[in-house]
């Protein structure tokens, strides 16, 4: 590693790119001598502003293009929010390592309000998630959610411009950017369940590329792979592959991982919640089985009713 050029595929919004520099500078303190090239990507997701995600395909279309430039050997690794990584990998491809998480939980940011309990009835919130959608409307049906997309800047500018009186954003993501003066209220997971692998970062690579996945495998933090991997069963068994109202959130606790599982309908209607509590190595066993209770329990139907529509538009 020390004579090569390492590649780095990474989208060109601020926050990706503040995201893959936190990267690299990991990379540098193991590799000091490492030659480093960005190979900054516009994704056909980053294009498409107008319209919701759950509309033009899901979240893997902010991965795609990168996925891409590692096939064609335009890169040697990618920089995802592991949020934004699909369940199912293609094979050429892996998952090399899962940097430690940060906040994963949802925030609340307004100029008038200080929580969500303090937003008059009728309030505009802005959100381009059906996951905090479904939720918010659960706790406060008397608010409007109206969707919001562009980066974390634009929603803010949104924002600021009185279109919005309050949006919903991750909170990690306005830490990395260094915009934690406008975190009003961290909303906590009682209220708002976390999408799957929110707050972490993942780096993907080739399957093949034996000497990248060892060496860049010592930036995996363990205990953060072990719960977004019990995240990420509980959405595989789901096929959880696109934007559709799913929460998922586990940590450590006590030498076991507490799995919290969420599906509901994007008009808040339904809400169907279930918990797992294991040890280490049961993360696969447990996020099935805390799927096929939900599944049971009514989020069947729920899925097949917007994979419809998701078919109708795309």
């Amino acid at each position: 590693m020390q004579n090569k050029t390492l590649r780095i595929a990474t989208r060109k919004s601020p926050l990706a790119l503040q995201q893959t520099k936190y990267v690299q500078k990991k990379i540098l303190s193991l590799y000091p001598n490492l030659n480093i090239k960005l190979v900054p990507i516009v994704t056909h997701g980053d294009n498409i502003l107008k319209k919701s995600l759950s509309k033009i395909g899901g979240k893997g279309l902010f991965i795609k293009e990168l996925e891409i430039a590692l096939l064609e050997n335009k890169a040697d690794i990618a920089i995802h929010s592991m949020k934004d990584l699909p369940v199912n990998i293609t094979k050429e491809l892996c998952l090399v390592s899962i940097c430690k998480r940060g906040n994963p939980l949802d925030t609340l940011v307004s100029n008038h309000y200080k929580s969500i309990d303090n937003l008059p009835k009728g309030a505009i919130v802005g959100t381009s998630s059906l996951r905090r959608q479904c939720q918010l409307i659960t706790y406060r049906p008397d608010l409007i959610v109206s969707p919001l997309r562009g980066n974390v800047e634009t929603r803010i500018a949104k924002l600021d411009q009185g279109k919005y009186d309050a949006i919903i954003l991750a909170t990690e993501g306005l830490n990395r950017l260094n915009l934690q003066h406008r975190i009003t209220q961290i909303i906590p997971a009682e209220l708002s369940l976390p999408s799957c692998g929110q707050g972490a970062i993942g780096i993907q690579s080739r399957a093949h590329d034996k000497k990248v996945l060892f060496f860049l495998s010592h930036l995996n933090h363990i205990n953060t792979f072990i719960e977004i991997n019990a995240e990420r069963a509980f959405c595989r068994k789901l096929n959880a592959g696109c934007q559709i109202p799913i929460g998922s959130y586990a940590i450590i606790k006590n030498d076991k991982i507490w799995l919290r599982g969420l599906v509901g309908s994007p008009n808040g209607k339904i809400i169907l919640k279930g918990e797992r509590i294991d040890y280490y190595n049961k993360t696969e066993k447990m996020g099935y089985s805390l799927a096929e209770e939900l599944l049971k329990n009514g989020a069947k139907k729920i899925l097949e009713e917007l994979y419809l529509k998701e078919s109708y538009y795309i």
